[in-house]
């Protein structure tokens, strides 16, 4: 919880978004899955951050700090090593750009294995998933896994965490929302 820059901001979004949102965020992803920039007006991000603010929360350093070391307490998160992602293979993004599509996929399937990595045995939320932006994938499983162990911490701690400030409360009722959407992103 210390130590860190209360400047940087963390965006927490749903994975599986209702619509309009979900379409936005698609277009605003296809664009910049083959345009290096936006050619389109208004400019493809626009209506996508316009449509999906309710399905995101944006903390600071502090603030995840806050929600870090409830989990930590709750056990509703686990210490543990952050996976590998693939190299990036590409001198430019101009590189990217004209690579083959199969060799682009390839590296996007690479990269979304070590967004969602879980470490097999464990319960919970990884807490390096929590700890600095992403890109990483918080899945619906550790988020109920992570949830069931709050409810499980003695009632104590809870009723501490619970009165302790608006963040923790904030925190736990965003989370179970994308529970059942596919858990969320951290970027």
């Amino acid at each position: 919880m210390h130590g860190f820059d209360e400047g940087v901001e963390f965006s927490l979004e749903w994975e599986e978004l209702p619509e309009p949102a979900a379409s936005a965020r698609g277009r605003y992803e296809d664009c910049l899955e083959h345009h290096p920039e936006c050619p389109h007006a208004p400019h493809c991000r626009e209506p996508y951050e316009a449509a999906v603010g309710e399905y995101r929360m944006v903390l600071d350093g502090h603030q995840l700090g806050v929600c870090r070391e409830g989990m930590r307490r709750t056990g509703m998160s686990y210490p543990a090593e952050e996976p590998e992602f693939p190299d990036w293979p590409f001198a430019t993004t101009a590189e990217w750009y004209a690579a083959p599509q199969d060799v682009r996929d390839a590296h996007k399937a690479a990269d979304r294995a070590a967004r969602v990595y879980r470490v097999p045995g464990m319960a919970g939320i990884p807490e390096f998933k929590v700890r600095e932006s992403g890109p990483w994938s918080v899945g619906p499983e550790e988020i109920g896994e992570a949830l069931g162990r709050y409810e499980a911490a003695p009632a104590g701690v809870r009723a501490e965490l619970e009165g302790g400030g608006v963040v923790w409360p904030l925190w736990l009722d965003w989370l179970r929302d994308p529970a059942g959407r596919g858990g969320f992103r951290v970027d």
